[in-house]
């Protein structure tokens, strides 16, 4: 996510929740969302403040794309095996290991 694209989702932010966002904000947030689309940012926000009161945090916006990338597999997926371990996963183009449930995210 660039500077700019990170500025306008905290504006996004700061409307729906009344935080106050300056410099200090977008600089500790940035290293946060580095790697995370712009897109699936907004998606994770909205979904947060449709389901939740909590005070989001950058936390709830990765959480939020994970569970939606992981909504989005087919429900055909089988379930894990003992055998496919971190480390041991066999990774198909889309990051969908080809042996259990696990999906490598992707920036």
């Amino acid at each position: 996510m660039s500077l700019q694209e990170l500025t306008m989702l905290l504006a996004r932010i700061q409307v729906l929740d009344n935080r106050q966002v300056d410099q200090l904000t977008i600089e500790a947030w940035e290293p946060l969302m580095e790697g995370v689309r712009y897109v699936d940012a907004v998606a994770a926000v909205n979904a947060h403040f449709r389901e939740s009161t909590e005070y989001l945090k950058p936390a709830h916006i990765i959480n939020g794309i994970y569970a939606a990338r992981m909504r989005s597999l087919p429900d055909t997926m089988s379930a894990a095996r003992p055998d496919c371990g971190s480390g041991s996963h066999r990774r198909l183009p889309d990051g969908t290991c080809m042996l259990c449930t696990h999906r490598e995210l992707s920036p």
